[in-house]
């Protein structure tokens, strides 16, 4: 496979799927009957957007320098705007588990920006000693605070607060940045539907350990984030040889509105409605306004922000 510093298809196919199984754990899932309530997962699909967000923060930065201003810009203004105004949204809305402090779905957006700091320092470390040994160390750290510390009753990988849990998530998102340093030479075994087969059946296994024995996701999911590394590569390598899932590389492009969004809005939706099947389907038609007006002129004013940062100063004579 060869591929140019542009856009990598597959990828928002990828953001797609763990969106939705997002969604369809926290709205459906509960509510399905005996062992089905495990086939849609949360934790794991947040772990499949680590390990894409730490390929598509490295990929364009592969053989090239960083500018760490107009990065850090334009990472801040994609990512922040949208959560402060969930985040208000959420509060308005009397919903106090959404917090980034020791609630759900912030948490991850606030590792995402603790990354976002780190890479311009790990990036030369990286140059000079390889992602693995990187990953290696991170990997330790990630086991010392889980193992160290131990998990709630439900087995959780995001109980360690602010200051801990981007140790946790580390690991999978150097792992991303990883296959995007080595995405020309990696190859792997099978078709794109025995990986989404093994990723998705692996996940639900997880889920299912966690809730019922004392292997919980804060031990498991390091290691499904190779897993998750296999798949996105299957993805990719199937979008560049077939082409990209239309339908889902539009879903995708929403991902971070679906994630942010759809609690608060299925809370307002069952003020009105409760049945869980409809509840999910009017909250992801209630995201649109969301990613329309909130989320996409960010994007805008994000890539403003890089473009008026990387422009040099002109000079008056």
């Amino acid at each position: 496979m060869k591929f140019d510093q542009g856009r990598v298809s597959g990828l928002d196919t990828v953001r797609a799927i763990a969106a939705l199984s997002v969604v369809f754990a926290h709205l459906v899932g509960p509510s399905l009957p005996g062992i089905a309530k495990y086939i849609f997962t949360g934790h794991p699909a947040v772990i499949a957007f680590f390990v894409v967000s730490g390929f598509c923060i490295h990929y364009p930065y592969r053989s090239r320098a960083l500018p760490a201003m107009p990065f850090l810009a334009g990472r801040f203004i994609r990512i922040v705007p949208p959560a402060a105004v969930a985040f208000l949204l959420a509060q308005t809305m009397g919903i106090r588990s959404y917090n980034p402090i020791d609630g759900f779905i912030l948490w991850s957006v606030v590792c995402e920006a603790i990354y976002y700091c780190l890479y311009p320092l790990i990036l030369p470390v990286a140059r000079r000693t390889g992602w693995p040994l990187l990953i290696l160390m991170s990997t330790v750290a990630s086991y010392a605070v889980t193992i160290g510390l131990g998990s709630d009753q439900h087995g959780n990988a995001q109980i360690y607060g602010p200051q801990l849990n981007w140790v946790v998530g580390l690991p999978s998102w150097l792992i991303g940045c990883y296959l995007a340093q080595n995405l020309d030479r990696l190859r792997l075994p099978g078709s794109v539907w025995v990986w989404r087969a093994v990723t998705a059946g692996t996940a639900s296994v997880l889920y299912w350990a966690t809730a019922n024995t004392p292997a919980g996701f804060y031990l498991t999911m390091m290691p499904f984030s190779v897993l998750a590394a296999c798949w996105i590569l299957s993805e990719i390598k199937n979008a560049s040889e077939r082409g990209p899932i239309r339908r889902l590389e539009e879903i995708g492009t929403a991902c971070f509105s679906i994630y942010l969004v759809h609690i608060i809005a299925a809370t307002a939706v069952e003020w009105f409605v409760t049945p869980p099947i409809v509840v999910c389907a009017l909250s992801l038609g209630l995201i649109y306004p969301f990613y329309r007006w909130i989320e996409k002129p960010c994007h805008k004013a994000a890539r403003n922000a890089k473009t008026w940062f990387d422009t040099p100063p002109v000079s008056v004579a």
